[in-house]
């Protein structure tokens, strides 16, 4: 019975910790998702093709929060690898 219990405690804390750390990857996933999506719309400033003018226009409207998310990312972009590093806890 004592190790039921244990064996119960272990698995709930170990299934607890895979969720959390399975969220943290969709979220990651997410923020590079819009990155993206951001590049798309505006790659022309980089030099990749652009989508036809009519389709970013459309789009724009929801680019308010992209560009902050753009900002954001490239007042810490000196380090990308140390970002990944972290996110995967290599030390």
């Amino acid at each position: 019975m004592v190790k039921e219990g244990l064996v119960r405690r272990f698995l709930n804390a170990l299934s607890g910790t895979l969720r959390a750390k399975s969220t943290e990857y969709i979220e990651v996933e997410l923020r590079e998702l819009e990155n993206i999506f951001a590049l798309i719309l505006l790659g022309s400033f980089i030099g990749l093709p652009s989508p036809p003018t009519s389709i970013s226009l459309r789009l724009m409207p929801y680019m308010a929060r992209e560009l902050v998310i753009m900002s954001r990312v490239s007042e810490r972009l000196d380090d990308m690898l140390g970002e990944m590093a972290g996110l995967f806890e290599i030390t």
